[in-house]
């Protein structure tokens, strides 16, 4: 501003009105700061363990952060296609995403370890190798690369089949096409078995089950249970063949734009509600169980020696894809060496 504005005879009404421009900028900032952060939180199922969490998370960081942060709900892929869900997390566009690692292979295919067999023996067994601050940091440092941040991990489940027909030996489940998860790994697995491995995101799943488009499905219990399977698919086999382990990624470039004390504070909530969240899937479990049986579900499992066949087969099927990509293969050995001690 030249010094003629000053000092010329429209001064003080010149002097007046850049105050106020002052004034009415510096009110900005504080108008903006008034306003709460928004956490779009999104994930593809409903009523079990993920959706939990998003409650429990929601709950606990709008109280620590005084509403400062305010977390809006999505669940049961309200935000669109998963694909679609990850690229707008990395575009910052949603905030946070929980899923099961292996669908966020397109983001790194190290994340596809953690549901690779031979890494995990149970549910508590998983849990102990997610709690492993050196676990933690591979998978965190594997996020921070592609632009997200791991902010948790969650227990879902070991892996189980239910088909629509009869299933209680591998020659049972021969040739039937299964619905799975999009990872190569997965595939080469479920292939190992004997049967057709269909990559489908779970919104097309009963649809596709009721046409006859695929005979079963792959996935954890209380999928089969909250989406009604039962109806569909009522003969299961308890596998466990490998785990289900999900995870919550955050949007980094979300997170670098809030506070140094808001992001932390989204981080330690993240990871605060991990035990509780547990706890209540362990109780879940316990009721997808009676829910199965209570409509209708037939659940078995192979006999001690088939199980062992395709345990065997599965980690072979493993090493194969394994050793077609070096950086997933020192990923997964890594872990492995962290889950054989933590047994």
């Amino acid at each position: 501003m030249s010094r003629n504005f000053w000092t010329s005879g429209f001064g003080k009404p010149g002097m007046a009105l850049a105050t106020a421009l002052l004034a009415g900028a510096a009110m900005v900032p504080s108008a903006f700061a008034q306003q709460p952060a928004v956490l779009k939180f999104g994930t593809q199922t409903q009523n079990d363990v993920q959706h939990d969490y998003m409650k429990r998370f929601k709950d606990a960081l709008e109280k620590a952060s005084a509403g400062k942060i305010r977390v809006e709900l999505y669940p049961a892929s309200q935000l669109g296609p998963f694909p679609r869900q990850v690229e707008g997390l990395r575009l910052g566009n949603i905030q946070a995403l929980t899923a099961p690692f292996e669908f966020f292979v397109g983001v790194d295919p190290s994340f596809q370890t953690t549901s690779m067999a031979g890494l995990f023996k149970g549910n508590e067994h998983m849990r102990a190798v997610a709690d492993k601050p050196e676990f933690r940091k591979i998978m965190e440092d594997i996020g921070d690369k592609r632009g997200v941040t791991v902010g948790s991990f969650i227990v879902y489940d070991m892996q189980y089949f239910s088909f629509k027909t009869a299933a209680s030996s591998l020659a049972d489940v021969k040739g039937k096409r299964v619905r799975v998860l999009a990872s190569e790994a997965e595939q080469a697995a479920v292939q190992s078995l004997g049967m057709a491995s269909i990559p489908m995101p779970i919104p097309e799943v009963l649809p596709a089950l009721q046409q006859g488009t695929i005979d079963g499905v792959s996935s954890g219990l209380t999928i089969f249970t909250t989406l009604r399977y039962y109806d569909a698919a009522p003969n299961m086999l308890e596998t466990r063949l490998w785990g289900i382990m999900a995870t919550v990624l955050f949007s980094k470039e979300w997170l670098t734009g809030l506070p140094e004390d808001m992001r932390k504070l989204v981080l330690s909530t993240a990871k605060s509600i991990e035990a509780e969240n547990h706890t209540w899937n362990q109780n879940n479990l316990k009721e997808a169980r009676e829910v199965w049986a209570k409509n209708g579900g037939i659940m078995k499992s192979l006999p001690a020696a088939e199980q062992a066949d395709a345990q065997k087969r599965v980690f072979e099927a493993t090493t194969k894809v394994l050793a077609k990509y070096p950086a997933v293969k020192a990923t997964y050995e890594s872990i492995k060496a962290i889950a054989d001690k933590a047994q």
